[in-house]
């Protein structure tokens, strides 16, 4: 296994967790404004972290309810659905007994003459060298953004860490003080690091484990003590909510996810609406008449600070001059939330969340062919099924394609027939592309279906055939369209030398199961056994 086909997955999976993340940052912004001034802070802060869920969980429930039922997002898969096989040019399988994948196993379709044999060597013979490697190239782009982004965030952190490594810890008298009472009040025991710096721009926790409490100097010297009462309160909120956590995972989404602006903006979203939570926190420990003289401290801070500086993972209490007017105003108009509106948070956040953190029906959006439902008895059932549907032995239905291939004109050149080489050339295309179950002309493809040519006539599965040949083949109809219709590829290879094709998709059609027996003389089951 190459690293490209290690990586390939889970870059497809950041590609599709991405789009659907895109699709839920429209609806959190939709729903946020159409209850603006209904729900409290948190409610606004938490419906962020159905963001996160879609981002970080690969599977997740089906329901008739998912929004991605009215998207197209098993379409846009089929855009980068090919797998990183190999980097070699090789042309599709149609020599005897070379084996090719359908479905998880093998089919064979063999010719044992030469008859009719297509030759495209004189032509760019149909690959998927390009794909692969298109694909290749964005997955290196995408790791070098990964790479150059961690590296900065680790190597900014890093950074301020040094620097404030050997600064001294707060010692004024007032100050320990302050930070004391503030902890008593909030209920919090453990011991946080206080350290007065001037390389911080604004109060701030930093540190993914043991958070310490940042003070510039300027703030400790300017505000008065209830100003600063009013900030250490702020910053504790922080504390308590493990809000340093959930910045350092909102980071590495933004890593991983740094290609996508939608993606980034609703993060952005999300630490305004953080800090807004942490002022809720704050005044509902507060009394009303003390509301005022948090705002002040709010803007009291803002004039202290030039310019905030951003590190990555920190809490930082100030952001940009537009968000304080926001939280001036919730500031002014605060009051704490009745057990109704309480009631109504809950419901609308359920309803969000069984809306864009579930999977359409039958999507098979992120499982690209994996069973969601691992569980044992189910995971058995679904082996008995599969085994039917890779055996033949079941009549199947599904979306697909039917590809049809037809003689040319006989009058003008009575070489122009379809030979058994180009069925198996399309065939060999449906496979790469996924195909779960085809036939030809009713005749169900095994693995042991044999394509031979037979004078003007073909052979398949024992039974003569003259055109048209009506190839019908389950699956992913984009993936297997693409795979079909690429440039210099097999269908613009036959049309260029006049056979009739046609191509067209279908939402449900039906294969029967293959008709003929199927007796295994040879080959027989290994048992276990300890060596």
């Amino acid at each position: 296994m190459t690293v490209f086909q290690g990586v390939s997955p889970i870059f497809d999976w950041i590609l599709l967790s991405s789009l659907m993340g895109s699709i839920l940052v429209f609806l959190i912004l939709v729903v946020k404004f159409a209850f603006k001034n209904t729900l409290g802070a948190n409610w606004h802060y938490y419906i962020w972290f159905l963001l996160l869920l879609r981002l970080i969980i690969p599977f997740t429930p089906e329901s008739p309810m998912s929004i991605y039922n009215f998207t197209k997002l098993d379409s846009l898969k089929s855009v980068f659905s090919n797998r990183i096989n190999s980097f070699s040019i090789n042309k599709p399988s149609t020599e005897m007994g070379e084996p090719s994948k359908l479905a998880g196993n093998t089919i064979s379709l063999t010719a044992n003459s030469v008859e009719g044999k297509r030759d495209f060597a004189t032509k760019p013979i149909p690959t998927d060298f390009e794909a692969v490697n298109s694909k290749a190239i964005l997955i290196i782009l995408w790791l070098i953004g990964v790479i150059l982004l961690a590296g900065y965030t680790i190597f900014i952190n890093l950074k301020l860490w040094y620097q404030i490594r050997t600064e001294p810890k707060a010692n004024r008298t007032s100050t320990m003080q302050i930070v004391e009472t503030c902890k008593l009040e909030m209920k919090i025991t453990k011991d946080i690091p206080i350290v007065s710096t001037n390389k911080a721009s604004t109060p701030a926790l930093f540190g993914p484990i043991k958070p310490w409490l940042l003070l510039p100097d300027t703030f400790i010297k300017s505000l008065s003590d209830i100003e600063l009462k009013y900030i250490v309160f702020h910053e504790l909120a922080h504390w308590k909510r493990k809000d340093i956590i959930i910045n350092w995972i909102t980071v590495v989404m933004q890593i991983l996810h740094w290609f996508n602006p939608i993606i980034w903006y609703g993060f952005y979203r999300m630490h305004q609406d953080c800090e807004l939570a942490c002022d809720a926190l704050v005044l509902s420990s507060l009394e009303p008449e003390k509301h005022r003289e948090y705002g002040h401290a709010i803007i009291r801070v803002l004039e202290t600070t030039l310019t905030p500086q951003w590190v990555p993972g920190t809490t930082r209490m100030l952001t940009r001059k537009s968000n304080i007017k926001r939280r001036i105003r919730m500031i002014s108009k605060f009051k704490k939330e009745s057990l109704s509106i309480s009631i109504i948070t809950i419901f609308v956040f359920i309803a969000i969340g069984m809306v864009g953190c579930t999977n359409a029906p039958n999507a098979n959006i992120l499982q690209s062919g994996n069973n969601a439902d691992k569980s044992p008895y189910n995971q058995l059932s679904l082996d008995e099924t599969n085994s039917q549907i890779m055996a033949g032995t079941v009549d199947v239905e599904g979306p697909g394609i039917v590809v049809t291939l037809s003689n040319g004109d006989l009058l003008k050149d009575p070489n122009l027939i379809v030979h058994d080489v180009d069925i198996r050339n399309v065939i060999n295309r449906l496979i790469f592309a996924q195909a779960e179950a085809m036939s030809v002309n009713g005749e169900r493809l095994i693995s042991s279906s044999a394509i031979i040519a037979a004078g003007d006539r073909v052979l398949i599965n024992g039974n003569y055939y003259a055109s048209p040949f009506v190839i019908k083949a389950i699956g992913n109809s984009e993936d297997m369209v693409n795979n079909l219709e690429t440039k210099n590829g097999v269908l613009n290879e036959l049309r260029s030398l006049g056979l009739g094709i046609t191509i067209e998709k279908s939402e449900s059609q039906s294969i029967p199961k293959y008709g003929g027996e199927v007796n295994y003389k040879y080959a027989k089951p290994v048992e276990n056994k300890n060596y």
